[in-house]
Parts: structure tokens; sequence; C-alpha cells
């Protein structure tokens, strides 16, 4: 017999091995158990979750020869018929591949027949959204009174694409991506059974790959047996995916919030020598960031998350709430733009040390403030060992804005700042129209409206930092959140002082004399399009 793979050879035959979809088969066994049966069921959700497999289950259950029930016998002909594809009353139609209203036709026309030697006549119908708009039409009829002995099962990955005038004759059932935690269970006990030996790191490795997929996940599973030969190791299965075992992930993560900078840059020359695939290894980082923010701020859902506690808690606490937010967007907004890059590698290497630049720099500040404390006590003890005939001034202490602090910052400085900011004249317009919100440590945050925002590139955000790091004489980094402008701008602030010195020379031109007397004379109007205030000297 030919070999079967891992996802037709685990396909659920009862509801009992349903996994993950508790609510769906909680519904459709207690309408079941009491003899409600509907017209029309329609099932939704991503690609591998159990739609199909819950609509043979539903077919098993409304026609198994030891009666209407919710568990279905799976020994009886029908049962069996349907298991291997083969039960006359029991239609799978691919709307993908029949979406015409010729075939959707001729698939109507054989519901008026009685079913051949079963309860019900079922039609489960893949796909459905692909229909055409004719066929939706042709189906509306029979799916909202179809006769007594038909019943129809409709799947679907994309429910929104399905007319409303269709859903409203279902029941709707939508099933959930499973977790990575329901995903392992699922995947240990079939390596269990197919005598496959495994370690925790595979399993968790091929549980997050499936992505909520129970069918991806054993597909992978199977990719895996092959290409481990049988024996499937965390590391083998990292280098079958492209990517990175979870520990190598921490470890570059703790290169970041610690700046191991020569650390990181020899993990980035290792993982360019190997096959890896950036775009999977940055969504791994992200995923283990989102995990550090939320046990930062609900550290009793750690068990949950199905994650070593004892590496990613330390990486968690070293890092405040707004910092592991920043690293997330600079690693979000980098994997949107890693294409761009010369190459994927360059740009996933530049999205690292872009969040390690960015973290604020709390230990240099600490280190620079015990430097301060020092200097003042060798200041002290050398004034009072020379013996002096007047009392010496005591040394000046350095206050907390001497040592760089932004909280002089506010928005007529920040306008102040922008006229001296050196930038060009494209940049310097875009950045107008940035309003000052707060500064933080070193990180000075602006609000900019989403259209110009957009526009906003890393050219222009490393001109202005650079800019305004020589204007403060301090290096700060930027953070941009899209906002409306709260009026204060540099760009509203000079807009208002135009409009008030326009409105001031109006008024002028209007109480001037002379013209008062020219129109009093010879007649006309003043054209408010061709005032301007005088060019100030």
């Amino acid at each position: 017999m030919s070999y079967q793979v891992l996802a037709r050879k685990w396909r659920p035959n009862s509801f009992a091995e349903v996994v993950g979809q508790e609510h769906v088969v909680k519904a459709l066994s207690n309408a079941l158990d009491s003899n409600k049966i509907h017209q029309a069921y329609l099932f939704s959700g991503t690609r591998g979750v159990g739609k199909t497999t819950l609509g043979r289950i539903l077919t098993k259950c409304l026609n198994c020869e030891k009666g209407l029930k919710s568990s279905p016998c799976n020994k009886c002909q029908a049962c069996e018929s349907i298991n291997e594809g083969r039960f006359i009353d029991f239609q799978e139609v691919d709307a993908a591949s029949r979406r015409g209203v010729e075939e959707t036709q001729q698939l109507l026309e054989t519901v008026m027949h009685m079913p051949g030697s079963s309860r019900y006549k079922v039609y489960l119908i893949d796909e459905v959204h692909m229909l055409s708009k004719h066929s939706f039409n042709a189906l509306l009829k029979t799916l909202e009174e179809p006769p007594p002995h038909v019943v129809f099962i409709l799947a679907t990955t994309e429910p929104e694409k399905v007319p409303a005038t269709v859903l409203s004759r279902c029941l709707q059932f939508h099933l959930k991506n499973l977790t990575p935690s329901q995903l392992s269970e699922r995947l240990e006990e079939v390596l269990s059974e197919e005598n496959v030996k495994y370690d925790a790191e595979s399993i968790n490795q091929i549980s997050r790959a499936g992505r909520g997929s129970l069918r991806d996940c054993l597909t992978i599973a199977d990719q895996a047996i092959a290409f481990c030969n049988g024996k499937l190791i965390g590391s083998d299965i990292s280098e079958m995916l492209g990517t990175l075992p979870y520990d190598h992930v921490y470890e570059l993560i703790d290169c970041v919030i610690n700046e191991k900078a020569t650390k990181l840059v020899e993990s980035l020359k290792t993982i360019s020598s190997l096959s890896v695939d950036y775009q999977r290894l940055m969504d791994l980082i992200l995923e283990t960031l989102q995990h550090m923010a939320i046990i930062k701020i609900s550290p009793e859902s750690i068990p949950d998350l199905n994650l070593p506690s004892e590496e990613v808690i330390p990486l968690s606490e070293s890092l405040k709430p707004e910092e592991i937010q920043l690293l997330y967007q600079i690693g979000l907004i980098a994997k949107r733009d890693m294409d761009l890059a010369p190459n994927v590698g360059d740009g996933f290497e530049m999205a690292l040390l872009r969040m390690m630049s960015f973290l604020p720099e709390e230990k240099d500040i600490s280190k620079s403030k015990k430097k301060v404390v020092k200097e003042e006590v060798r200041s002290e003890q050398e004034v009072s060992s020379k013996p002096v005939p007047k009392p010496a001034e005591p040394p000046k202490k350095v206050t907390e804005e001497e040592d760089h602090s932004l909280s002089f910052l506010d928005h007529k400085t920040w306008n102040k700042i922008f006229k001296s900011l050196t930038l060009d004249s494209g940049t310097k317009q875009l950045i107008s129209h940035c309003s000052f919100l707060k500064a933080e440590d070193s990180v000075i945050y602006f609000s900019m409206p989403k259209d110009k925002l957009e526009i906003l590139n890393g050219s222009h955000r490393e001109k202005f930092e650079d800019s305004l790091n020589q204007a403060l004489d301090f290096e700060c980094h930027i953070f941009f959140e899209e906002g409306e402008v709260n009026g204060l701008s540099p760009n509203k602030t000079k807009e208002k002082q135009k409009t008030k010195e326009l409105s001031k020379a109006s008024e002028a031109i209007k109480n001037d004399p002379s013209v008062k007397n020219i129109l009093d004379t010879l007649g006309g109007t003043i054209v408010e399009s061709s005032i301007a205030p005088k060019e100030s000297q």
C-alpha cells in the first residue's frame, strides 16, 4: 500500500478527535442530539483548521446507519463510504473549478432526486466564495427552501466575499486558528503513534511554523521526518525551515538590549553564511518582542505562552514597556522595507543595528553622573587641603539641565530650534509639519500628519536627527507618531504669523487716506489677493 501523508492519515473521524474547535463541535453535537437539523451550514476560517473535515463528520452523523446522533460509528457501510470518498449521496464540489452558472444549474438539477440509501443528500461546496455572481443567484432559492432530504455545507476562507443573501440562509460557524500549544500537543500524539523520535525544540519550531493550521503543521512534520531521516532535532528543523533556533533568537535580542556590538556583528556574520529566511527570522524576533511585552504587563500569562521562561523573563526585565514597543515598531517597519535594501540580509542587519542605536543610553548617562560626582568630591578635597586667606567659593555643582537634560524643550523652543536646523529645502519643508510632543531621556517624540509621515523616509530621518543633534549639542533620538498637528508646528506657526501680517497689511491699506480718496473719487474696489505684507529688512 502506498504511503499516506500525515495530514490525511490523521484526519479526525469524529467530533471528539477535532482539535481547537470546541465552540463549533458543541453547537453541532447539541443540534444533532436534539434532532434539529438546519438546511445549510457555513464553515469559515483559514486554511487547514478543519472546515472540510467538519463537513464530512457532519455528513456521517446525518447518515450513520446506527442512527442520527453526534457520534458516528465509523463502522457501518455509510460511514466507511464517506471516509473513502465513494458515498453516492455525498457530493464534494470545488467551487474554484466549477464556478460557472452552468455547473451550478447542473448540480441543482440533482437536488430534487431522493437519496439512494441514506437519510440525507449532502452537498459540500468548498471555497464557495469563488462562485460567480450568477452562480450565487442560481443557488439562492434552493438554498433557502431545499427539499427536506437535502443539506448544504459551504466552506470558505473568505466569508466577506460571500453575498449577504447567502450568509443569511446559513448557520455560520467561524473556525479559529489553533494555538502553538494545541498544535504541539496534537503533533506529539501523531509522532508518538508513528514511532518518530523528537525533541522539544523541534516540536516547538514546527508548531509555530504551522501558523495556526494543523494541516500545515502535519505537512511540515512530513517534510521534517524525511529531512531528519526519522529523528527530529531542533537544529536540523531550523536548517530545514531556513531560520534559527529560539535560543539563537534570544541571543540576538540580548546583544541588542545589552549593547554587545562585537558579539552581534559576529552572530550576523555567522547567520549570513547560512541559508536563512530573513523574513521568517524577523518574524521570530517580533514574536519574541510581543511575548516580552505581554510578560511585562501580565506575568501570570507566562505558562500560556509555552516559552522557556528562564530566557524570556530576564530579557523582558531588561527593558521598559515603551522600549519594547520601540524595538517592535523598528522591526515591523524593517520587515516591510527589507526588500528595498541592496539585499535582504543587509536590511535585516541594519534593522538590528538600528534597534541597538535607538535604545536610550541609560548606562552611559549613569556613568557620566558618577564621573561628575567624583570630580566634585576631588575638587572639594583640593580646596580644603590648600590654605587660602579668603574662603573659597564652593565648586559649582552640575545641575540636571547641564547634564544634557531635554526638559527645557517645549513647543516654543522647538520652533526656535527648527529655524537653526541645517537641512535641504525638501527635508526642512517636510519636518516643518512636525509638532513637538514630549522628551523622555534622550528620545524626542514628534507628531506628524499621516500624509506627511508616509512621505518621510530613512534619509529624511537621518538628516533631521543629525542636524538636531548638532543644534542641541547632544546625541538624541527621534520618534514619530501619526497624529493631527496641534497647531503649534513650525509650518502652522508660520502660516498663522503670515495670516496675521496679511490682515494687518489689509487693514492698513483700507484705512490709508490716499487710498480712500482714490476710491471715493474714481470708484473701484481693493483686490484682496494683491495685498502683501512688507518684507522685513
